[in-house]
């Protein structure tokens, strides 16, 4: 469902109103870029895929039929960009997954996220290893744990955004936490948990 702040930006934005749009991507920006830093392994891609994603919600919004929020239609558009640069990055081997968060560039900030990154922060995590570790595992498993655990969005939602039946969504959920826990594990942290629902 669309809030009323959602309508009235949109519908200004359909008119070609272009401070509402501005608006529009300053409501999701923040969250976009650390979606799309945990989906794609070469983190100087960040801000490139997540101007292309606003280009392609601004071309497209007429087509946003309105029938679920705003919020989640642009994930969708972010989660087909992130795969698109994965089959880029698959196509040039690039192996790369390190993590240099000594400048502060890449430095990911939790406040907004959901319930379980607190609990991962609040038992001391190193931020950089679970980075690490939901960018080692595979696309699929790692945009999982990206929408369900880190942006919060509901199974129905993530059925809804990735075309995937809702018990499908439930059982491969699962089985990335596990993978998830594995990673983890192996780097040295073997109190990691994810309270199933």
């Amino acid at each position: 469902m669309l809030t009323n702040r959602e309508k009235e930006l949109l519908y200004k934005a359909k008119q070609g109103d272009m401070d509402a749009f501005e608006q529009i991507i300053k409501l999701y920006e923040k969250k976009i870029c650390q979606t799309i830093f945990y989906m794609v392994k070469n983190d100087s891609q960040v801000e490139d895929i997540a101007q292309e994603v606003f280009i392609k919600v601004y071309k497209n919004l007429s087509k946003f039929n309105e029938q679920s929020s705003l919020y989640t239609w642009i994930y969708r558009i972010t989660m087909n960009a992130c795969f698109d640069e994965i089959k880029k990055e698959k196509k040039v081997y690039h192996l790369s997954n390190y993590i240099d968060t000594d400048d502060g560039e890449q430095e990911i900030e939790y406040e907004d996220e959901k319930q379980n990154v607190d609990e991962i922060v609040e038992r001391k995590l190193n931020k950089e290893v679970l980075i690490k570790a939901i960018k080692s595992l595979n696309e699929e498993y790692r945009s999982l744990i990206v929408l369900r655990d880190i942006r919060g969005f509901s199974y129905w939602e993530i059925s809804d955004m990735l075309n995937m039946k809702l018990g499908t969504v439930k059982s491969k959920i699962s089985r990335a936490r596990e993978s998830l826990k594995k990673e983890l594990i192996k780097m040295g942290y073997s109190g990691y948990s994810i309270d199933e629902e």
